[in-house]
């Protein structure tokens, strides 16, 4: 049932993928919106609360870096929520795997859509869309954090940056879904299990005090710590290398398998 003709808005492989990811996009981003104001708005409270207490403290600076405590603090979350963006990332990429399973992407790879086509809209948002997650919530946080400290604008013009530098982190994540989806479409939920790999590398990992070679294994543990931390351009571009790859190799893969 429905008109016989899509509207000049629905014709193309890009509207559609629009279509189905928009709604859960702006969850996220309302609800990351939300979180980034809270972390934000506690973020001076959090840092006199535990400023007296070495071992607090000291479990910051493992997680957040080695900088002033507030600086600290906020690049935790920032880490916490970049892992979260990666797992929007993932449930965006593996909406292909979704569509494929329930037989609605045969229709349309039926038509002079090609596979790569079909899937690019949706991969755009897997790459796209935690990007706009984490400025929206480093917006939110430097809002909170400086209406608390008196210089918002400062504090956004430091935190939105803070929190999109663990964007290559998110693609490799995603990519690894992608390559996962193209190369071995039913084992799609092994994506999932790498990111919570990569979260429990990340958070437990330092805690727990892991060698380095265990540590090296989440991509979140390359990406510079900020804010306060200090920046190193290579690790950021081999991340995002690694991304190009794996990414490259599903696309790879889902030109050549069959579709089931």
């Amino acid at each position: 049932p429905g008109p016989g003709a899509a509207a000049p808005g629905l014709r193309t492989a890009a509207a559609l993928a629009r279509r189905l990811q928009r709604a859960p996009l702006a969850g996220w981003a309302a609800g990351f919106a939300v979180a980034g104001a809270v972390f934000g708005g506690v973020a001076k409270g959090v840092a006199d609360l535990v400023g007296g207490n070495a071992r607090v403290a000291d479990l910051m600076a493992r997680l957040g870096g080695r900088q002033g405590l507030l600086d600290g603090y906020l690049a935790a979350i920032a880490e916490l929520l970049g892992m979260v963006a990666a797992g929007y990332a993932v449930q965006a990429v593996l909406r292909l795997r979704g569509e494929e399973a329930s037989g609605r992407a045969e229709p349309v790879l039926a038509t002079a859509t090609g596979r790569l086509r079909w899937a690019a809209g949706h991969l755009l948002y897997g790459l796209l869309g935690p990007a706009l997650l984490l400025a929206v919530a480093g917006l939110t946080a430097g809002l909170g954090e400086g209406a608390a400290l008196g210089d918002p604008a400062g504090a956004v013009g430091r935190l939105v940056p803070a929190f999109l530098v663990r964007l290559p982190a998110v693609w490799l994540t995603a990519a690894v879904a992608v390559a996962v989806f193209g190369l071995a479409p039913r084992w799609t939920a092994a994506a999932w299990g790498v990111l919570g790999l990569f979260v429990l590398v990340s958070w437990l990992g330092p805690v727990l005090r892991l060698p380095r070679a265990v540590l090296d294994l989440s991509p979140f543990t390359h990406t510079p710590h900020l804010p306060g931390g200090p920046v190193a351009a290579a690790p950021v571009l081999w991340v995002t290398g690694l991304a190009v790859l794996a990414a490259a190799a599903g696309l790879a893969g889902l030109r050549r398998r069959d579709l089931g």
